[in-house]
C-alpha cells in the first residue's frame, strides 16, 4: 500500500502541474472561439446575408414595377382607341410588350389589361410557362374582371396595389390544393390606367415567383460553398408568418415553425438575429432582414443554421483538446510509473518476497539496494527468510520422525493382534506333543487354521497401508460411469452373497466417461458397502445412483444404517480413526486418498437414522 501511495502522489503532482494548466488553456480558448464565431457569424454574417438577399428580392420587385409602369403608359393608347379601331392598336401593343426586356420571360407569368368596364381587352402569359398548357390557361382567363376586388380597388384608390401572395385562379384550377412548386405561386400587382375621358382601366400582372425561389437557392449555395453550412435553411415569410419561399419546397404555404420564430420574424422591423428550437430538439441560430416595404408585398428574409453545425469548428477543437489531454495523461502516467519504479522497486520487492514466504517459498531473497535504509531492511529480511527456512526444515524432519514413529506404533499394534492367537496355539501344540497327548493332531489342525486366518488378517493390514499410498496416474483408464457401476454392483453383490444385502443401482449419467483406476475405485465402493453392513442390522439396503452435473459426475451411495454420530463426523476421514473395536482405521482415509489421487472428492452429504448418504464427485474425461 505504501508503494502505491508513493506512486499515486507522484502521479497526482504531475497531473495537477501539467494537465490542469492545459485544461484551463483549452477551456478559455474554446470559450474565445465560440464567442468569435458568435460575433462574426451569428451577429454579423447571418443578418447581413439575409439583408443582402432581401435587397436582391426587393430590387427584382422594383424592376418588375418599373417594367409594369412602362406597360401602363403603353396601355393608355390602347384604351383611348375606339372599339372599332382597337384591334390594330392591340396588335401593336402586343409587339411593344414583347420588346420590353425580360418582362414575360423573367418578371411576369401573366399580363392582363381591362378597360374601364372591366372587360378584358388583352392578356398574355409568360414565356417560361408550359406552351402546351396555353389553351388550358386561356380557358381560365375571364371575359370580365369587373366583379374582382382588385379591379374595383385599383380604380377607386389609383396607383399600384399588391394582391396577397399565393396561387392565382387565372393560371391554376383547384385553389384549395396546396402546391409545393414555386411556379404555382405568384405575387399579384394591379395599377390603374388613366383614360382621356376621365375613366381608368386596370393593368394586372402576376410576378413570376420562381425567380424569388432562385434567389433563395443562391443564398443557400453561398452558405454551403463558402461557409460550409450544409444544413442551413433560407426562407421568405410574409407578415402573416406564412412561408412564401423556402429551400425546403415542402414548407410552401405553411406557417413557419416553430410558431414563436414565425411570430418574431413577422413582427421584425429591422434586420437582426435570434435563437430558436425546432420540434426535434435542434437548436437554431437565425439571422433575418425585412424587405418589400409596407404594402402586401412586404416580406422577411430569414437564414437559419443548426448550432451544432455552426459551432462544428469549436466542437472539433474541443475533441482535439480532449484527445490531447487524454494522450498527455497517458504519457504522464507512463512516465511517472517509470520514474516511480526507482523509488518503489525496493519496497515492491519486499512485498513480493513477503507474499512468497506466506505461500511457503522460504528460499526467496531480495536485492540489498535502495540506499542505506532499504538495503539494511532487505538484509534483515533475507536473514529472517533464511532462519525461517532452517526452522521449517527442522520442523519437517521432526514431523517425519513423528509420522514414522506413529506408523511403526500402528503397524506394531496391528501386527501384534494376529500374532497372539498363533503363538498361543503353537504353545498348546508344543505342550500336547511333549505330553504325548492324543489330541495333538487336533491341536495341530487348529493351529493351521489359526495361522491361515491370521496371515489373511496380516495381509489385509499390509494391503491397507499400501493402499494409503494411493494409485499412479498411469494405471487409469476411461470407462463409462453407468456401465462400470452396473458391473460393480453385480461383483459387490456376489462378494457379499452370504449377507442379507439388497444392492440397487439407478444410472442417470448417460454416456459420461471418467478416467479412473478401476481396481482402487472398486475398493472405495466395497469399503462403503462393508461399512454399511458392519454398521446396520441385517437386512441391509445400499442404493447406488449416478447423475451428471456440469463437467462432473456425481455418484451417491445411500445405506439404511443408524447414521453417523455428530461428534465423529468431522474426524470420519482422518487416518487411524475408527468407531469399531477392530481394523486399522484407514478405510475411509484410504477412500479419500484414492479419490484425491484421481482428481475426485468424497464427502458425507447427510446422515440420520435409516439413511446415510455419501457423495463421490469425479471429473468427466
Amino acid at each position: 500500500m505504501r508503494a502505491l501511495s508513493l506512486a499515486s502522489r507522484f502521479l497526482i503532482t504531475l497531473v495537477v502541474s501539467a494537465v490542469l494548466p492545459l485544461l484551463l488553456y483549452g477551456w478559455f480558448s474554446l470559450l474565445g472561439m465560440r464567442d468569435q464565431i458568435d460575433e462574426q457569424v451569428v451577429r454579423v454574417f447571418l443578418p447581413q446575408l439575409a439583408a443582402d438577399y432581401a435587397q436582391k428580392i426587393e430590387t427584382r420587385l422594383e424592376r418588375t414595377d418599373q417594367a409594369c409602369a412602362i406597360v401602363r403608359e403603353l396601355s393608355r393608347r390602347v384604351l383611348d382607341t375606339p372599339l372599332d379601331q382597337r384591334d390594330g392598336e392591340l396588335a401593336a401593343f402586343g409587339e411593344q410588350v414583347e420588346l420590353i426586356p425580360d418582362l414575360l420571360s423573367e418578371f411576369l407569368d401573366l399580363l392582363l389589361l381591362a378597360d374601364s368596364e372591366g372587360d378584358v381587352v388583352f392578356w398574355q402569359d409568360g414565356r417560361r410557362l408550359d406552351p402546351n398548357a396555353h389553351q388550358r390557361r386561356a380557358e381560365l382567363i375571364p371575359d370580365s374582371v369587373a366583379a374582382d376586388a382588385w379591379f374595383r380597388e385599383a380604380q377607386r384608390e389609383r396607383g399600384v396595389h399588391y394582391l396577397p401572395w399565393g396561387r392565382s385562379p387565372y393560371l391554376h384550377r383547384g385553389m384549395d390544393h396546396r402546391s409545393m412548386d414555386p411556379g404555382s405561386h405568384h405575387l399579384g400587382v394591379a395599377m390603374d390606367v388613366p383614360m382621356g375621358d376621365g375613366h381608368s382601366g386596370v393593368l394586372f400582372a402576376l410576378i413570376r415567383w420562381s425567380e424569388v425561389q432562385a434567389v433563395i437557392d443562391e443564398a443557400r449555395a453561398v452558405l454551403i460553398e463558402e461557409a460550409g453550412l450544409a444544413s442551413a435553411q433560407v426562407f421568405v415569410v410574409g407578415r402573416d408568418g406564412v412561408v412564401q419561399a423556402h429551400t425546403d419546397r415542402a414548407r410552401y404555404g405553411l406557417m413557419l415553425e416553430p410558431a414563436e420564430l414565425g411570430q418574431r420574424l413577422a413582427d421584425a422591423e429591422a434586420f437582426g438575429r435570434c435563437e430558436s428550437m425546432r420540434d426535434d430538439g435542434v437548436a437554431l441560430r437565425v439571422g433575418f432582414a425585412p424587405g418589400g416595404g409596407d404594402s402586401a408585398r412586404a416580406f422577411v428574409m430569414g437564414v437559419a443554421v443548426p448550432e451544432d453545425e455552426l459551432f462544428a469548428a469549436s466542437d472539433d477543437f474541443e475533441r482535439v483538446l480532449l484527445l490531447a489531454i487524454i494522450v498527455s495523461i497517458i504519457v504522464l502516467v507512463a512516465w511517472s510509473l517509470a520514474a516511480s519504479r526507482a523509488i518503489t522497486a525496493p519496497v515492491k520487492s519486499l512485498v513480493q518476497a513477503t507474499r512468497k514466504i506466506a505461500g511457503g517459498d522460504l528460499q526467496v531473497a531480495v536485492p540489498e539496494r535502495g540506499g542505506p535504509e532499504l538495503g539494511e531492511l532487505a538484509a534483515a529480511f533475507n536473514l529472517m527468510a533464511h532462519e525461517l527456512a532452517v526452522g521449517r526444515d527442522r520442523l519437517a524432519h521432526a514431523e517425519r520422525d513423528q509420522a514414522w514413529a506413529e506408523m511403526a506404533r500402528q503397524v506394531a499394534h496391528e501386527v501384534k493382534n494376529p500374532l497372539q492367537p498363533m503363538r498361543m496355539t503353537a504353545q498348546l501344540l508344543q505342550r500336547a506333543r511333549a505330553e504325548e497327548d492324543p489330541r495333538a493332531e487336533q491341536v495341530a489342525e487348529r493351529l493351521a487354521r489359526t495361522v491361515i486366518e491370521q496371515t489373511e488378517a496380516l495381509d489385509r493390514i499390509a494391503s491397507d497401508f499400501r493402499s494409503f499410498a494411493g494409485v499412479a496416474a498411469a494405471q487409469r483408464s476411461e470407462v463409462s460411469v453407468d456401465a462400470w457401476l452396473r458391473a460393480l454392483r453385480e461383483q459387490t453383490a456376489r462378494l457379499f452373497a452370504d449377507k442379507q444385502l439388497t444392492l440397487t443401482f439407478t444410472g442417470a449419467a448417460d454416456d459420461a466417461l471418467v478416467s479412473i483406476e478401476q481396481e482402487s475405485m472398486a475398493r472405495v465402493f466395497v469399503n462403503l458397502v462393508q461399512n454399511a453392513i458392519e454398521a446396520a442390522r441385517e437386512p441391509v439396503t445400499v442404493a447406488l445412483g449416478s447423475r451428471r452435473e456440469g463437467d462432473h459426475v456425481v455418484i451417491e451411495v445411500v445405506d439404511n444404517g443408524p447414521g453417523v454420530p455428530a461428534e465423529v463426523r468431522e474426524k470420519l476421514f482422518d487416518p487411524y480413526f475408527t468407531t469399531k473395536t477392530s481394523g486399522t482405521g484407514l478405510g475411509l482415509a484410504i477412500c479419500r486418498r484414492l479419490l484425491d489421487v484421481q482428481g475426485g472428492k468424497i464427502r458425507l452429504e447427510s446422515t440420520r437414522p435409516g439413511e446415510t448418504r455419501f457423495v463421490i464427485e469425479l471429473p468427466i474425461a
